[in-house]
């Protein structure tokens, strides 16, 4: 038997707390057709699949959804939803694990760059690869940088050989005002849904 199978807790309560956020009713719709996983660009890199995360949410695998990389690799494409024969906006039940998660002490580096990424881009409308990387760097302290920065030198410099790092930020989105009232709109969203 396999450490997981014998350390795996299931608990009910879990999937009802998860049934009750914004985006739990979804939980339910999901028919376990399998189109999401086909359809989600990242899913080699996720621990589970989409489909499997809202499995296990239904089994009350409360540790195992909460610890999984999956939500915090979504990137809200659409694509999921787009093709889902009942329209699940997988990408909010993302978001709503992403604060289960946080609440509960999970993803702490994910939630860090999760802020740094939201900060970038907000600044000019475009991310500066460079400047994310320090951003991040700063917030999961020195030692860790550093070694993120060991274990990555060889993508950085392919990286900088293909001109995809830069070391200066780009131009900004042609209207700034424009993004300011997206971001401001955002921030207003969010307040009021605490």
């Amino acid at each position: 038997m396999s450490e997981d199978k014998e350390t795996r807790k299931y608990d009910p309560e879990f999937t009802k707390e998860v049934y009750k956020t914004e985006n739990g009713y979804w939980v339910k719709m999901c028919m376990q057709c399998g189109i999401c996983p086909t359809t989600c660009t990242l899913k080699d890199m996720m621990k589970h699949s989409p489909r499997e995360i809202i499995q296990l949410i239904r089994s009350g695998a409360k540790d195992e959804v909460l610890k999984s990389n999956t939500m915090w690799l979504c990137t809200s494409c659409y694509h999921c939803t787009c093709r889902c024969p009942r329209g699940v906006p997988l990408m909010d039940v993302m978001s709503n694990l992403r604060d289960l998660a946080e609440k509960a002490g999970h993803g702490k580096n994910k939630i860090h760059m999760a802020r740094a990424y939201y900060a970038d881009l907000a600044k000019r409308g475009r991310i500066w690869e460079m400047g994310l990387t320090m951003s991040y760097g700063l917030k999961i302290g020195i030692g860790n940088a550093i070694k993120m920065a060991l274990d990555m030198q060889s993508t950085g410099i392919n990286m900088v050989k293909h001109k995809r790092l830069t070391f200066r930020p780009p131009h900004g989105v042609k209207n700034p005002a424009k993004l300011r009232a997206v971001v401001e709109k955002a921030m207003d969203l969010s307040k009021e849904e605490g």
